[in-house]
């Protein structure tokens, strides 16, 4: 049994048919009035694209999903995830110095998310991996006033 011909403006026409009838999805709530735990996601673009547009941490970075991970609890960085010669650079003599350079480089990255999903401002918990150590550091942004 074959497919019976059709003529593609034929399902054109059905497409925009079904469009047209179809019923909109039912928002319980505006954009801006969502909570953290359901605009977590968005922020875990916000920050994988900052990384990627960051041509030293691009460089650097092997996998930046496991590099990254965002959850309504915190921001986990596995620092072990970067090349080996930069993690002897910068990171295995500093290890909380330098997790506080990257907390303060993230924060335009947080302050932008902020403002864009109307917040007033959060607390972010960023907690950092490297070889056995953990780091935690709390980062509060604040909305920009306009």
């Amino acid at each position: 049994m074959s497919r019976p011909e059709t003529n593609p403006t034929d399902r054109l026409q059905a497409y925009r048919a079904a469009v047209k009838n179809a019923i909109p999805e039912t928002i319980e709530k505006p954009y801006f009035q969502q909570n953290y735990n359901e605009v977590v996601e968005l922020l875990q673009h916000k920050l994988l694209n900052f990384i990627r547009l960051n041509p030293r941490l691009r460089e650097n970075i092997g996998n930046k999903r496991r590099f990254l991970e965002n959850t309504p609890q915190a921001i986990v960085i596995n620092l072990i995830e970067f090349s080996e010669a930069y993690r002897q650079r910068f990171i295995t003599d500093d290890f909380e110095g330098y997790c506080q350079k990257f907390t303060v480089l993230l924060k335009p990255v947080l302050l932008d998310f902020i403002n864009e999903v109307h917040f007033g401002g959060y607390a972010f918990r960023c907690r950092f991996h490297f070889q056995g150590k953990i780091f935690e550091n709390t980062v509060t942004v604040l909305a920009a006033q306009e």
